[in-house]
């Protein structure tokens, strides 16, 4: 195999599959990429057997077709390292040389026969989904999962698929995430999987520029997607998750309607009174008003009272909550991302990198100030509905999302 190609182009590609690389296995070969070149194009492949992911690098030089395995660690810092427009890659046999202005690198890899062999993609039972709406489903439930091996159909996110719905629905047990959107030609009968966080992110890094649609495969026991850019595989979580629908309360007496910009704003600064003992902010509920407590009674005691002027018109209510869980949702609101796992690490880091190398001004220019941030698409206000201490509140935001936040029952 011989190939020359664009260095940036490559260390995107590597990236993005090195992600599906296990830290640790007892299997050798896949702590390897596979590489394969054909028809003007690189096809880099990596698996941990659970997961794997194909992607696709265009506009290559082959001089000579074929494929490598090669240790993804090098490789990845290798290409990121270099700072060459372009690359040279030769391989013969099991030895790869890659060549770069004034030096070279070689690499020892394995035989291409022992690498597992990726799943392939019948686009006749596919599902389409818009990339916006996945990308906008994903941000607005995936965050929300557990973390708690014990609770293992809770680590996943149930993806369901109606004849023109999708939805997502992601819980911990202490709070829910629901998010739906329209589709069409979905499946007549209904689908209903949990798939890992991990694999709906990884999604996101394979849809390619100018992708409007991703294509969906789901079977028994693993859920594949298609984009022009790359495949992906994994396998889904399996138990059984709770039923959204039922936990959801109806009939709220109480209505809260509140901007999410100065509720946030607020409810960080409650928040910087509160510790791990006492995670907990209390909602004072009055007459067109929202007061927000916290008390600190570990090390530097203190407290923390705000308000925040709301549309209400119940009775005086107070209940407590966790205030991270009501942040993260706030932030998705926002058009932000909670933190959640490392494996959202976005790879494309390398060319944003070098966006921002291209865009540095040069020495002896004058440095422009930071342009204050464009207004975000946060709606002007959400609602609260909440019925009693003990119950969960739920807030909305628009028509398709909406998110449970179970009360705390200590007292702030």
């Amino acid at each position: 195999m011989r190939f020359r190609c664009k260095r940036a182009d490559l260390a995107q590609a590597v990236g993005v599959v090195a992600s599906a690389v296990p830290a640790r296995t007892s299997v050798p070969i896949l702590q390897n990429i596979k590489v394969s070149a054909a028809d003007g194009e690189l096809m880099l492949t990596a698996t941990d057997l659970e997961m794997g992911l194909r992607y696709a690098v265009r506009d290559v030089g082959i001089q000579k077709s074929g494929a490598a395995v090669l240790p993804a660690q090098k490789l990845n810092q290798i290409i990121r390292d270099i700072r060459d427009d372009e690359v040279k890659v030769d391989v013969d046999g099991k030895l790869c040389s890659i060549e770069i202005e004034g030096g070279s690198f070689k690499l020892t890899g394995a035989d291409p026969q022992d690498f597992p062999q990726f799943p392939e993609f019948d686009e006749k039972k596919a599902v389409r989904i818009g990339v916006d709406d996945f990308r906008d489903m994903v941000r607005k439930t995936a965050f929300a999962v557990s973390s708690e091996p014990s609770r293992y159909a809770l680590t996943g996110v149930l993806f369901v698929i109606r004849e023109n719905e999708a939805r997502m629905v992601g819980t911990d047990g202490k709070r829910l995430a629901y998010a739906k959107k329209k589709i069409k030609g979905g499946p007549k009968d209904e689908i209903k999987v949990i798939v890992p966080p991990k694999a709906l992110h990884l999604v996101e890094k394979i849809i390619g520029e100018g992708d409007e649609e991703i294509q969906f495969e789901f079977e028994e026991t693993q859920l594949k997607a298609k984009t022009s850019a790359g495949t992906l595989f994994a396998r889904l979580v399996e138990g059984s998750f709770p039923n959204y629908e039922d936990v959801i309360p109806g009939d709220p007496d109480k209505k809260v309607q509140v901007n999410p910009g100065e509720l946030e704003y607020r409810l960080r600064l409650a928040t910087s009174m509160t510790d791990d003992k006492s995670r907990a902010v209390k909602f004072q509920l009055s007459k067109d008003k929202l007061k927000l407590f916290a008390r600190r009674i570990t090390g530097d005691s203190g407290e923390a009272s705000h308000e925040v002027t709301v549309k209400y018109d119940g009775p005086d209510f107070e209940i407590s909550f966790n205030p991270d869980f009501f942040i993260d949702f706030l932030k998705v609101v926002a058009g932000g991302r909670p933190e959640i796992l490392n494996s959202e690490v976005d790879t494309k880091v390398e060319a944003r990198a070098e966006k921002a190398e291209k865009g540095k001004p040069k020495k002896g220019a004058k440095e422009e100030k930071p342009k204050a941030p464009e207004p975000s698409d946060a709606p002007a206000t959400i609602t609260l509905d909440l019925r009693d201490k003990l119950t969960a509140g739920v807030i909305r935001s628009g028509r398709d999302y909406i998110y449970l936040v179970m009360p705390l029952t200590i007292d702030v």
